[in-house]
């Protein structure tokens, strides 16, 4: 008996356990939802008031998705966080509540 007759049995079972490993790591993938950040939105508001107030003669050059990036990035930056996810999600999450913020207004 040759050695890959005497293992055959291994193949079906090792493509079953990758598929297993995967469905796996994506079910603790989407578990892991643990922030890296969290949002004082007092203190974000009101920088975004002071950002109105500086722009309040040019309107159009108020950019919320930059206002967003560059929030996230620099609440990132100064807590010496080095996740490129967790500047996405505190971008998106800023950008949401600044645009529902406009709309009270």
């Amino acid at each position: 008996m040759t050695y890959r007759e005497e293992f055959s049995f291994l193949k079906g079972t090792w493509t079953q356990l990758k598929k297993l490993n995967h469905t796996v790591n994506q079910l603790i993938e989407n578990l892991n939802n643990d922030k890296r950040y969290a949002i004082n939105y007092s203190n974000l508001k009101t920088r975004f008031i002071e950002e109105i107030e500086k722009y309040k003669n040019n309107p159009e050059l108020i950019d919320i998705n930059e206002f967003s990036m560059n929030y996230s990035f620099g609440y990132h930056y100064c807590n010496n966080i080095d996740d490129m996810r967790s500047k996405e999600a505190m971008f998106i999450e800023v950008k949401r509540y600044i645009n529902n913020l406009e709309t009270r207004s």
